[in-house]
């Protein structure tokens, strides 16, 4: 045992030949007890409070992934799309989207709008090199002199937006001079050199023919005519200007012909379609339920509420070992590090069993999901309507499931099963079981919490029971180690003075000694 204080001359046993340091310690280790029992108090809270904790994580989970989702009826209202032809037009709905058959025929394509050289830069400048200065008459075009062209884009009305001015210096590369297009038209217009064709491109980065996705080169200095070799593309010589932009993708749907869309994605009546390639007959677009979704939802939300039941039963039902305490700083000492550990596996067992807290959560998420439901239209007003059923009383709350009677449920009613969790009603039995379950999970989540504090809190002081209790025990604890100190103080004071007074009275007797030896001889 250690020294509480070590700020006094200590003689141990000097003079009485007592192992005065032995009995010191072993005066304080009774006088430690009260102390040890403290700290084992502390210890076992701690424990306590991280188990709980560890419960609360897990109802925080179950919350979120799947508690809260299912009181929603988004989560019920999942819809499917299938394609007669996936190589040419498929579909995705969005939860609102209607059921319903769509019939598309694919006339042509959204795409963008592009010039390029009519002319290979090859044939002009067989060793040309895009990344050589434009003033290299080897490798490039030779430039003496810095020019420039502009591109001109539009408004919305058609109206003229901007005129962008692209300067070209002789000191400067192709491709810094494309990609300066991009950047000076915010990435609208895309511009790069072909290098197996030795050509440019210059296009626009959307689809769609409108006015903000057109553009108009105009090159009064001929740069893009003669160097670039754009000549085909500029009807009109005499102004050196021409106009581009994409095209639309033209569709029939459901009959309607004419159909015009800017881009191969686009949302109809809720439902993203995605043009593929042009077709000869009709795609058939089919959007129903998405029942198997459905299925899967509610079994994994059995299966994690059965995860979440079991882990709380497993607390409460952990036997307890009340001859197994926390071990002290001096056991320690004295057991290998196995001995130990399967020490503290029984010291740790049981602290929640039959836990107020736990054991009346499992009773209310159990009645959350039995209770019938009232004031639904549909044929489904409980959980075991659909296929669920309870298991043996033994096994706590424990949900089994009959797949094909829930699938048939899905199929028959889904919107019967999705009022059946999200119901929305002003009482406990007007309430489906979803919403029920949210609201029971956050109560314990809150008594939880209470109890022994939020495990993702962030807050710097904690104000759960437990952790207060933490706290009156820590000052409980300083209180009494500094009466040990000051009663260990006291015993080696009281042993140094009692070796002082028998080295005294030794050194008396052997003065006699001598003194009686003398006169003896005498």
């Amino acid at each position: 045992m250690s020294s509480y204080y070590l700020g006094i001359n200590r003689i141990a046993g000097l003079a009485s030949g007592l192992d005065t340091k032995q009995m010191v310690e072993d005066l304080m280790r009774v006088a430690r007890a009260p102390l040890d029992r403290l700290l084992q108090k502390k210890q076992i809270l701690q424990w306590q409070q991280e188990d709980y904790r560890s419960i609360n994580k897990k109802l925080m989970d179950f919350r979120t992934n799947y508690a809260s989702p299912m009181r929603l009826q988004g989560t019920f209202l999942v819809k499917k799309a299938t394609s007669s032809d996936e190589t040419a037009v498929t579909a995705t709905p969005g939860g609102s989207a209607v059921t319903g058959t769509y019939e598309i025929t694919v006339t042509s394509l959204a795409k963008v709008g592009s010039l390029w050289s009519s002319e290979s830069l090859y044939a002009s400048y067989p060793d040309f090199d895009p990344d050589a200065e434009m003033s290299d008459t080897t490798k490039s075009f030779g430039l003496s002199a810095a020019t420039s062209f502009d591109i001109i884009t539009y408004k919305a009305d058609g109206s003229v937006d901007a005129t962008i001015t692209i300067n070209v210096n002789p000191d400067e590369t192709l491709n810094q001079l494309l990609a300066k297009i991009g950047t000076q038209t915010s990435g609208r217009l895309t511009a790069f050199f072909e290098e197996s064709t030795g050509k440019v491109v210059i296009s626009t980065t959307k689809t769609g023919n409108y006015n903000e996705n057109k553009f108009t080169l105009q090159d009064t200095n001929w740069f893009l005519l003669d160097y670039l070799k754009f000549s085909a593309y500029f009807s009109n010589p005499g102004d050196n200007t021409e106009t581009f932009t994409g095209t639309d993708a033209e569709l029939t749907i459901n009959g309607l012909t004419g159909i015009k869309q800017h881009e191969n994605t686009f949302t109809l009546n809720n439902v993203t379609f995605t043009l593929k390639k042009t077709t000869a007959s009709p795609v058939l677009i089919t959007v129903a339920t998405d029942t198997d979704k459905i299925f899967d939802t509610v079994k994994s939300f059995v299966e994690q509420f059965n995860t979440l039941i079991g882990a709380i039963n497993a607390e409460l039902n952990e036997p307890r070992y009340a001859d197994y305490q926390p071990l002290t700083d001096e056991q320690r000492e004295q057991l290998s590090d196995w001995e130990i550990q399967q020490w503290e596996e029984k010291a740790r067992s049981g602290l929640l069993r039959n836990d107020a807290i736990l054991s009346d959560t499992v009773y209310r998420l159990r009645r959350a999901l039995t209770t019938t439901v009232s004031g639904l239209t549909s044929s489904y007003d409980s959980i075991f309507d659909i296929g669920i059923s309870t298991g043996q009383y033994w096994e706590g709350g424990k949900l089994y499931i009959d797949e094909t009677k829930l699938r048939e449920a899905i199929n028959e009613d889904p919107e019967g099963v999705m009022n059946l969790f999200t119901a929305g009603g002003t009482t406990y039995d007007e309430q489906g079981l979803g919403v029920r379950l949210y609201d029971e999970v956050n109560r314990a989540i809150d008594r939880i919490t209470a109890q022994a504090g939020n495990p993702s809190s962030f807050s710097l002081y904690d104000n759960s029971y437990i952790s207060r209790t933490i706290r009156e025990l820590d000052e409980r604890i300083a209180v009494t180690e500094e009466r040990l100190q000051q009663l260990e103080d006291r015993y080696w004071r009281q042993f140094t003075a009692m070796e002082q007074m028998i080295a005294q009275f030794n050194s008396q007797s052997m003065w006699l000694m001598q003194q009686a030896g003398m006169y003896g001889v005498q």
